[in-house]
């Protein structure tokens, strides 16, 4: 018999927890929710989703179907319901996290950050579906946390201010495209999750919004961070 594994982390923010079990990070809701994302698994607009899963894979795994093996995390931690999956080459406990508040207002992001595979928009792209070949490994993947209700127009808003505090980051970072040397807009296999709440209906969260604002700057901070654990990871050890 399988039993559910312990977290190692175990935070509650109120309308959602964050635990990560060994190569896990797992956000739960109170509440079935609505996440719109690009993710692997659960991926598009989830209206029931109980949890968001980020999970850490290494390069030389083997390799397989993604969605199966997301599966395979989540019974192991003991999920049920449906779920969004991501997935890292990044260790999970390296995740950064930030929020920002107005009045009862709240914004969240996680980020975990490898940049493996840094590129910038529009540059030529290696990879046809059905025609496969290898990419390098590197992900971004931010889960943006509200804790009020917006309409499906307005989570895409909030993933697009997600994406441009992304690009500002990297901006910030002075990163570069591995390819062309270019100025990277992120990389090659990023993902954004946003989740919204329950109550209230919020209908805008453009840059003129208060929303705007907190899930810019939420963003932002917790993109940053994840940016800067990634480059300390790569510092030389003076012991070596």
């Amino acid at each position: 018999m399988t039993h559910p594994r312990l977290p190692t982390l175990d935070e509650d923010h109120g309308f959602f927890r964050l635990r990560v079990f060994d190569k896990t990070l797992v956000v739960t809701f109170r509440r079935p929710t609505h996440v719109v994302s690009w993710a692997i698994l659960g991926g598009g607009m989830q209206t029931h989703a109980t949890h968001i899963i980020n999970h850490h894979v290494n390069v030389d795994d083997p390799k397989g179907d993604p969605g199966k093996a997301l599966r395979q995390a989540a019974s192991l931690i003991g999920i049920e319901g449906a779920f969004v999956g991501m997935m890292t080459g990044v260790d999970v406990h390296r995740f950064s996290r930030a929020k920002d508040t107005y009045d009862d207002l709240q914004a969240h992001a996680i980020t975990t950050s490898g940049c493996g595979n840094l590129a910038t928009v529009g540059e030529t792209g290696s990879y046809l579906e059905g025609q496969s070949q290898e990419v390098l490994p590197g992900t971004i993947n931010v889960i943006v946390l509200l804790n009020y209700g917006f309409t499906h127009e307005a989570m895409l808003e909030a993933m697009a201010i997600a994406t441009e505090a992304k690009v500002r980051a990297m901006y910030e970072f002075g990163l570069r495209s591995v390819t062309t040397g270019q100025p990277a807009t992120g990389t090659g296999t990023d993902c954004i999750a946003v989740a919204s709440g329950h109550d209230r209906r919020y209908v805008f969260c453009g840059k003129h919004t208060k929303w705007g604002e907190l899930v810019g700057r939420a963003s932002f901070e917790s993109i940053r961070g994840a940016l800067r654990a990634d480059a300390k990871r790569k510092e030389p050890n003076p012991g070596d």
